[in-house]
């Protein structure tokens, strides 16, 4: 059997709710709309796809491994962003201002996935949290909004990355804590 899994640096509750006080503020109340839920808010370190699971252990193995090697990463968020593809939008996300010891932990994550047989990301590493998948009926007037705002500062500090699984539905994905492991 196996199973979609991703390595994810986790954001503090009181983050997510921010960050979701502060979406809300730009585009208001809109039932139509499925934004990505608070418990869904993270930073993907490294999306490794449907995995076996008899697999799971040794990558949480190299996991621990990792997070006793990497301190407490201080982040801040920078602005609003979106992604397209074919020239039309696809993801609305929020991104983090550089981090070095972010950039070096997500290297690690990626080198050690990548030697336990995973395929290495071919596009750079861009830290970002995905808020809304753009399906089309979404007001794009009121997302590109978003590009004007100016954020507030907010500072947090990230202590743990997790193995997740992730299993699609009908009406979404859903996130499954697998294991988490602390920053030093």
């Amino acid at each position: 059997m196996t199973n979609r899994l991703f390595v994810s640096l986790d954001l503090p509750e009181c983050i997510q709710e921010e960050v979701i006080k502060n979406r809300d503020k730009i585009y208001g109340d809109d039932s139509k709309i499925r934004w990505e839920t608070k418990e869904k808010l993270h930073l993907t370190l490294k999306f490794l796809e449907d995995v076996e699971e008899s697999r799971t252990k040794e990558i949480e193995d190299e996991l621990k491994s990792i997070s006793i090697k990497h301190s407490i990463i201080e982040l801040s968020f920078s602005r609003f962003g979106i992604f397209y593809k074919e020239r039309k939008p696809r993801i609305l996300w929020i991104g983090l201002n550089d981090s070095l010891k972010l950039n070096q932990l997500q290297d690690e994550v990626e080198r050690s996935m990548e030697n336990l047989g995973f395929e290495r990301e071919k596009r750079k590493f861009k830290s970002h949290i995905t808020l809304l998948r753009i399906k089309g009926y979404e007001d794009l007037d009121r997302i590109n909004k978003f590009g004007e705002y100016k954020l507030p500062e907010i500072n947090f500090a990230a202590t743990d990355i997790s193995l997740m699984k992730s299993t699609l539905t009908h009406s979404g994905s859903i996130y499954t804590r697998l294991k988490s492991f602390k920053l030093i």
